[in-house]
């Protein structure tokens, strides 16, 4: 997978920080040594927006930027890594049995936690109170360079049965004609989300028909043509630079209008003003009720 290339508007968005107060540590503290394509235009990696994540949590903590300069990259890592996984930020810490079943790759676990959520208290609950905090503590760990790609497809994996197989056991009694054509687009593999609206949809009466991951524009017109659907709904949570935003926008745009395309996930949040006119964005559970009207 190529690495993404943020511009400094593009950190400003994905970390909350001025641009202008990260050239400051920039040219001040050496904190960031972005590269230059080969038209000498300035760019930054992974790897520098986990590091300014890292140093605005311990600037937001009461750490003077001078002093955080002063640490190596390790010691940065290290400290914010203490304070993430000491802090508590759940009222349940059924996320934190999840997480560390999830390290530890325990999958009979893994699945007891969600049964056991899902018989209780229903897939609302589940997704809002589990699975929602457990992708933020996930980013965290990815910001920490502690939780790697492996661990996240095999959660993945074992929550996409477990939602299947509710789905597969929905009695639905009563059933409308309205189609929802859901998809990721290509480079894009996080379905989590995706799986609840396909759940809930369906458990709503809706025809339901769910491409999968990474799907080549060019199919999803043969599907969408065929198909019709009345909704099309994509989720984009990978991290992203506004202009790779944009790109993936524009292709989706010239195969589904406007009014049939709704949108979900961090990405879509943070550059909903980028998206035309029509095009419907989930930021909450109401967005995603109104949709079944």
């Amino acid at each position: 997978m190529k690495k993404s290339q943020y511009s400094i508007k593009d950190l400003e968005n994905l970390t909350d920080i001025k641009a202008h107060t990260i050239r400051i540590w920039e040219q001040r503290y050496g904190l960031l040594s972005p590269k230059r394509t080969d038209t000498n235009i300035r760019y930054y990696e992974d790897q520098d927006l986990k590091k300014l994540l890292n140093v605005n949590l311990l600037y937001t903590k009461g750490l003077k930027i001078s002093k955080i300069a002063a640490l190596s990259d390790e010691e940065i890592l290290e400290k914010s890594k203490e304070i993430i996984l000491n802090e508590r930020k759940w009222d349940d810490d059924e996320v934190d049995v999840l997480l560390l079943s999830i390290i530890e790759l325990d999958e009979e676990k893994i699945h007891g936690i969600l049964s056991r959520i899902y018989e209780e208290h229903g897939i609302e609950h589940l997704f809002a109170r589990t699975i929602v905090p457990l992708l933020t503590k996930m980013g965290e760990l990815w910001q920490l360079s502690s939780l790697s790609v492996g661990h996240e497809h095999f959660f993945s994996n074992i929550y996409r049965g477990f939602i299947l197989s509710r789905i597969s056991s929905l009695d639905v009694k009563v059933k409308t004609k309205k189609k929802i054509l859901m998809f990721l687009p290509p480079n894009e593999e996080h379905e989590l989300s995706l799986l609840i609206y396909q759940y809930m949809f369906k458990r709503e009466g809706w025809q339901v028909y769910y491409l999968g991951i990474s799907v080549p524009f060019e199919d999803l017109k043969i599907s969408y043509d065929q198909i019709k659907p009345d909704l099309t709904l994509t989720s984009l949570i990978a991290k992203s630079s506004e202009k790779e935003f944009e790109t993936i926008v524009k292709g989706i745009e010239k195969v589904i209008p406007h009014k049939s395309l709704v949108l979900s996930g961090n990405m879509s949040s943070l550059y909903k003003n980028k998206l035309a006119s029509g095009v419907r964005v989930i930021e909450s559970e109401k967005d995603l009720k109104a949709l079944f009207v």
